[in-house]
């Protein structure tokens, strides 16, 4: 077989040589998911990070305002992995109460005798016209 080269392939990740089929690129599942990690656009990540926060915030707000309206202590969310930071859009009441909603639930703290809480409730019809120009004087 002399004269005859054949061309060892390699992972993209690690470099280590690959032998199975021949459309192989990747020596394991952990070189797989390590140059993906790397070569995605840090920019699409973040927003499916954003995405899967929302979506957790709502699935949270869910489960403890199953009856469309409830009150519950700040803690109760911390607990449960509530980020008040990410949230699907804002709705201000005409008194300027303002709601954070995480798609079809939203939420807006409250005090009661010193203690943080948070009312939830289900996102009503009303709140679908909310004009962010209306605050601009």
């Amino acid at each position: 077989m002399s004269g005859i080269y054949i061309e060892q392939r390699r992972c993209k990740q690690c470099g280590q040589n690959l032998t199975g089929r021949s459309d192989k690129q990747f020596c394991d599942t952990n070189c797989k998911s390590a140059y993906h990690y790397q070569n995605n656009n840090h920019e699409e990540m973040m927003i499916r990070d954003l995405t899967r926060y929302v979506r957790n915030n709502r699935r949270i707000l869910k489960t403890l305002s199953y009856k469309g309206k409830t009150i519950v202590r700040k803690s109760v969310l911390d607990s449960m992995g509530f980020r008040f930071e990410n949230f699907s859009s804002i709705y201000v009441t005409q008194k300027g109460v303002v709601y954070y909603l995480c798609f079809n639930y939203a939420f807006t703290p409250t005090i009661e005798k010193g203690i943080k809480k948070v009312l939830i409730v289900n996102k009503q019809n009303y709140m679908k016209d909310f004009d962010p120009w209306s605050f601009i004087q």
